[in-house]
């Protein structure tokens, strides 16, 4: 059976999810989750919340999905032991290395490997599972034909419903750099959501050029299903218990065969919907995919806006849909949002539709969507789940009561600790006995008693009988909850934290090496990372080049590439000494060809454990740590590559900006994309399977010298490139050098 994973940013979400239909649920704790401004739950509290989850039959996913720096690292180990031991099914952990050292220290544990890991490849599957994670959350952008055949090698989860990054999983540093708020510490301002404009004709005005859609599958769930998933995972911690509540039950019912969908569809749209919706990557990039007009909830369209001059502060809304006090509305002109309200009962009413205020002058025919449903609110809140309990109660004049309480769970059977007396007036009855088994206080039980039998003439004082039953159901749901021996603290041992020497102290990443004829005795090793990986001309070219220099040689990997993306490399690959690599995967890939391995930045290296459990990859050969560390954060590490100057990659998108657009498109090598204060971010396209792009800070950046130093100079002028490695850019901005991130 498929689960729906659902998610619970709060209390009044998880029962939502719960009592909708969850198989499963999905949150956070108030430390170390991607959802940092969500409610989120505590270690004090977190148990209460498995065991109701448990005695339903529902599983609890506890996500500390952040990366952990050095000084933090005690903190979350105590995290990691606290969540399991209050039940969790499964712990859901971004450092597929960190992860890799608790498995090694418990390995009890259920680790799932999130989405910000970046799997999307068959490598990156057979990574995880080596590292002992039993579960993939696989990047949003994997399409379908690598989601089969990575559910062949592990288990798979993917997300069907909900938000989507623009920036491909776990490599966004937009929000780092430019406000010092890191989306993979989750602290992610959503500078995505912003406007921008880009340098290529019919691109030029400013709209929300990085803003992606919602994700709904919908019936397309089946497909996934049938390519062997097993989990599908609603996104919205940050979503309200009806968005919650009307998505489960959606998927509930499309899986289960049952319900009415177009009803289930309304009420998703009405609980959240940002700019109608897109079926994401997994069949490719369709044309709903960027939101570029409408930002925020948008809603369902319910009516239009009809010329009516009866009432000169409300305007008539033609529509067959009756609104209900507090309901909420957007009006919509084009794909303009020109107006809102809600509705009151004190307006007047009219056949045919209702009244809005009208704090604007709308036009006849501007749509009206319903963005407020309180009778959905209303619907959700009132779900419950329970466990159906068939009771049978024997009561016998000098023996202990006896509780028999069946169900799918089988039978139980519990005694009294007292014995029932001879009666001297009136005996129990049947009728009491059945009326206070029929109640199941707070517990999640749905109570039937089925056989009520009284043996002689027994008396039982009514206070303990409702003793007995309490304790009945009270050992049932504890029963039912389930209870883990806990586990004792134990060491997670770095092994080493230290790594040997590079053979080189200084590493270039470039698409262009010919400005190396000034400076290139500064290049210990030349990372190519070609405009398109499927030329070998230039390759070629980039050979020619460096036959003048003992550069040792690299071939740059992104993190974001497909199955289909990485034969376009491997015949290329073997010319290198090895791969620069932005994304963890490619650690299986270099073991599996033979080839070293150069772990970049987008490894996300933030600590030493870490670190110390990637060295012992059979390819490894270098390594740099994360682009997010301070100057002192930097400082425990030795023997690693730090990036000291450049461009600074900011976004690696998994879809054309330009919405595949490809009749007229001048394919330029860069773009230049400009947001609402003038600046100018370049935006790197290059070629795999297909055109991908890349993102880059709107200034480079140059450090003081360290000793072991990378540069990225793509996208720089020639002079520039130069300069950069002469010490002589002026950067123009300080990037994270002083104070890291939040």
């Amino acid at each position: 059976m498929c689960e729906v994973l659902a998610p619970a940013g709060d209390e009044a979400a998880f029962y939502a999810a719960i009592n909708s239909g969850a198989d499963a649920v999905y949150l956070g704790l108030t430390d170390f989750s991607a959802r940092k401004s969500a409610a989120n739950f505590s270690l004090d509290n977190l148990k209460g919340y498995i065991d109701h989850a448990h005695a339903l039959g529902v599983r609890v996913h506890v996500a500390l999905n952040t990366l952990v720096k050095e000084g933090e690292a005690d903190r979350f180990f105590e995290s990691v032991l606290g969540a399991w031991n209050a039940g969790a099914d499964a712990l859901i952990i971004q450092d597929i290395f960190l992860g890799k050292r608790i498995k090694q220290a418990y390995p009890e544990m259920t680790l799932h490997l999130s989405t910000q890991a970046g799997v999307c490849n068959l490598y990156g599957a057979r990574l995880a599972k080596r590292c002992g994670f039993s579960r993939v959350i696989l990047a949003r952008e994997t399409p379908i034909g690598s989601v089969a055949a990575i559910a062949k090698e592990i288990e798979t989860e993917v997300f069907v419903q909900g938000a989507l990054c623009t920036c491909f999983s776990g490599q966004c540093y937009l929000s780092a750099f430019i406000g010092g708020n890191s989306g993979n510490r989750g602290f992610c301002k959503q500078p995505c959501r912003k406007k921008y404009e880009i340098d290529r004709e019919g691109f030029g005005a400013l709209s929300y050029k990085l803003s992606l859609s919602d994700l709904s599958v919908g019936e397309d769930v089946k497909k996934l299903a049938a390519a062997g998933v097993a989990s599908f995972k609603i996104e919205g911690r940050m979503r309200s218990a009806a968005y919650v509540g009307a998505a489960v039950r959606y998927y509930r019912d499309i899986l289960d065969g049952k319900g009415d969908l177009r009803a289930d569809l309304s009420d998703l749209k009405r609980a959240f919907n940002r700019g109608d919706y897109t079926k994401g990557y997994f069949f490719g990039q369709d044309k709903n995919l960027i939101s570029s007009a409408v930002q925020g909830h948008k809603g369902e369209k319910i009516g239009e806006i009809a010329r009516d001059k009866r009432f000169g502060k409300l305007a008539f809304v033609r529509s067959s849909y009756v609104p209900s006090p507090g309901d909420g509305f957007k009006v919509i002109r084009g794909n303009t949002e020109v107006g809102g309200g809600s509705y009151s009962a004190s307006f007047a009413k009219a056949a045919g539709g209702f009244y809005l205020p009208a704090d604007v002058k709308y036009r006849e025919g501007d749509g009206v969507y319903l963005t407020l449903d309180t009778s959905l609110s209303e619907r959700v809140s009132a779900r419950r789940r329970s466990v159906p309990v068939s009771m049978s109660v024997k009561i016998e004049e000098g023996k202990r009561p006896h509780a028999i309480a069946e169900g799918k769970f089988g039978a139980k059977e519990y005694f009294a600790d007292f014995v029932a007396e001879r009666a001297k007036t009136r005996a129990i009855a049947f009728e009491e006995v059945a009326q206070c088994f029929a109640k199941a206080d707070a517990y999640p039980f749905s109570v039937t008693v089925k056989n009520v039998e009284i043996g002689g003439s027994p008396f039982v004082v009514k206070s303990a009988l409702n003793a007995f039953r309490r304790e009945v159901y009270a050992r049932l749901y504890r029963e039912l909850a389930g209870e883990r021996a806990c586990l004792a603290r134990r060491e997670i041992g770095k092994k080493s934290a230290k790594i040997c020497a590079p053979e080189f102290t200084t590493a270039v990443i470039s698409e262009d090496f010919s400005f190396a004829k000034d400076v290139g005795d500064k290049i210990g090793a030349a990372v190519f990372a070609p405009k398109n990986y499927k030329n070998t001309d230039e390759i070629d070219g980039f050979f020619e080049i460096s036959k003048y220099y003992a550069w040792h040689k690299w071939l740059y990997l992104p993190a974001f590439m497909t199955d289909e993306d990485i034969k376009a490399v491997q015949k290329s690959l073997g010319r290198f000494d090895g791969a620069y690599a932005e994304g963890a995967w490619a650690a299986e890939l270099c073991r599996e060809c033979g080839v070293k391995l150069f772990a970049g930045t987008g490894f996300n290296l933030f600590n030493t454990c870490s670190l110390s459990a990637l060295a012992e990859e059979d390819a490894f050969s270098a390594a740099a740590i994360s682009k997010e560390l301070s100057q002192n954060e930097c400082a425990v590490f030795e023997n690693v590559f730090r990036f000291a100057g450049g461009a600074i990659k900011v976004m690696e998108l998994g879809h054309c900006p330009f919405g595949r657009s490809c009749l007229g498109c001048e394919r330029k090598d860069v773009y230049s994309m400009t947001d609402e204060q003038g600046r100018v971010f370049p935006l790197r396209r290059y070629e795999a399977s297909c055109c991908r792009f890349e993102l880059f800070n709107c200034a480079p950046l140059a450090l003081q010298a360290v000793r072991y130093a990378f540069y990225d100079l793509r996208t720089l002028p020639l002079q520039e490139k130069s300069a950069c490695l002469s010490g002589r850019l002026q950067s123009a901005t300080a990037g994270l050098s002083s104070s890291g991130v939040r």
